[in-house]
């Protein structure tokens, strides 16, 4: 009996599907078991600290509000400008800008993660 399926799938061709569907079969596995996306607003350069931290040893993207920065404490806001920028030579982070109008909303990942700009 088992012969004779065998035989009316080669005919109809079912054999070679099955061949072909498994030989295409992928398996995708992330180098990141999982990633949390860390969403932060930033009261002081400490914040900016741990957020490079999560971004360079964890491996994790985060959302930067740093409306509070700018506004309450400009110093430290230029501070933590010019540390964004320094991470971002020097390890290759992706950094795009979230938001445009009052509010300056970032959003930095590890060289790992790509992000493509849709305008």
């Amino acid at each position: 009996m088992k012969d004779m399926m065998d035989f009316v799938k080669k005919n109809l061709g079912l054999e070679e599907d099955e061949k072909e569907r498994n030989d295409s079969d992928t398996i995708i596995v992330p180098e990141h078991s999982f990633y949390e996306i860390i969403l932060m607003k930033v009261k002081n350069l400490d914040d900016i600290d741990h957020a490079i931290n999560q971004i360079t040893e964890e491996k994790n993207p985060v959302i930067l509000d740093m409306t509070y920065l700018e506004n309450e404490v400009p110093e430290d806001f230029k501070l933590a400008g010019e540390k964004i920028k320094d991470v971002r030579q020097r390890i290759g982070v992706e950094v795009i800008l979230l938001c445009k109008t009052g509010k300056n909303v970032l959003i930095i990942t590890p060289p790992e993660i790509k992000l493509i700009r849709k305008d």
